[in-house]
């Protein structure tokens, strides 16, 4: 019986390709692979937009409060919290042709920050853009 090199190579290279591709990969944040969605908490901030519902409304922050609520202009609160982003997209979508507003609109949001502890929707305040909330300052010592 005669052994092949190439055949010995050629299994060598076939085991390393499984080693290779079995080998556990990470969760992401590569440079050039995008982390794997994670379900919204209280606490995230997020960026959101919103098109097709007219008006031209721009891009803003919103965050899932305590409660775990996202606010949605011109229609209310919406819970968001242990929904992946790509869900609450499709359910803020169906909120706005639901009620009338758009029956194309279609709504991006991106994490772009935590706070911790999540803020109260009471503690939040509005800058000049009323779309723009962020967490109220801490209350001044007496």
């Amino acid at each position: 019986m005669t052994h092949h090199p190439f055949r010995a190579v050629s299994l060598l290279a076939s085991c390393a390709a499984f080693l290779l591709c079995a080998a556990p990969r990470p969760a992401g944040g590569e440079e050039g692979q995008p982390a794997a969605p994670a379900p919204l908490n209280k606490g995230d901030a997020l960026l959101v937009r919103i098109e097709g519902i007219g008006g031209n409304l721009p891009e803003y922050r919103e965050i899932v409060d305590s409660d775990g609520n996202i606010e949605l202009p011109f229609i209310g609160f919406h819970s968001a919290e242990s929904k992946l982003p790509a869900v609450v997209e499709a359910e803020m979508a169906a909120a706005y042709s639901n009620a009338n507003l758009s029956a194309t609109s279609s709504v991006h949001i991106a994490f772009v920050t935590h706070f911790d502890p999540p803020p109260s929707r009471t503690n939040l305040v509005r800058s000049q853009d009323p779309r723009r909330p962020v967490p109220a300052p801490a209350p001044a010592a007496p």
